[in-house]
């Protein structure tokens, strides 16, 4: 796989909705807490960050195959901090990343979005482009991401 794909694929399959991730967290929470911007926001935090790990879990091998087929420094460095499968200094480093990221999109949520958009229709536009993105990312390489081989005869 090349690197311009890897970097398509990357874009589409995580950066994108990693970004789209964690404004549902913000929309989520604001839309059950009145008072988010108080001493909760930390409960939030607490709460996508490990929202957040389940997700990014769950994209291990993708991450790993893309990973081992990169040969460009900086995305290769990219893709490891993703890497969860080393050692418990990295997963802490990704929960503490996690945590402040969760904070600042419920916080940039609650300040910038009226309430009535927030308890609106903004989760379900966020999760159509959540959709969209994860469909054009498998549509373009499923099958080097792909867990299923396919035996020839």
């Amino acid at each position: 796989m090349s690197n311009k794909k890897i970097s398509i694929i990357y874009l589409f399959f995580f950066i994108i909705p990693y970004v789209l991730c964690l404004s549902i967290i913000g929309v989520s929470y604001n839309s059950l807490v009145l008072h988010a911007l108080t001493w909760r926001i930390v409960v939030g935090g607490i709460v996508g960050a490990f929202g957040m790990f389940a997700v990014k879990v769950i994209a291990q091998r993708p991450v790993l195959i893309m990973y081992r087929s990169s040969t460009r420094k900086i995305l290769k460095d990219l893709l490891h901090f993703f890497v969860l499968e080393r050692n418990k200094v990295v997963i802490g480093a990704n929960l503490f990343v996690d945590f402040w990221l969760s904070m600042l999109s419920i916080y940039l949520i609650a300040r910038f979005l009226p309430l009535s958009l927030i308890l609106g229709r903004t989760m379900g536009w966020l999760v159509f482009l959540l959709m969209i993105s994860l469909t054009l990312a498998s549509y373009l390489e499923f099958e080097s991401l792909s867990i299923y081989t396919e035996k020839k005869k």
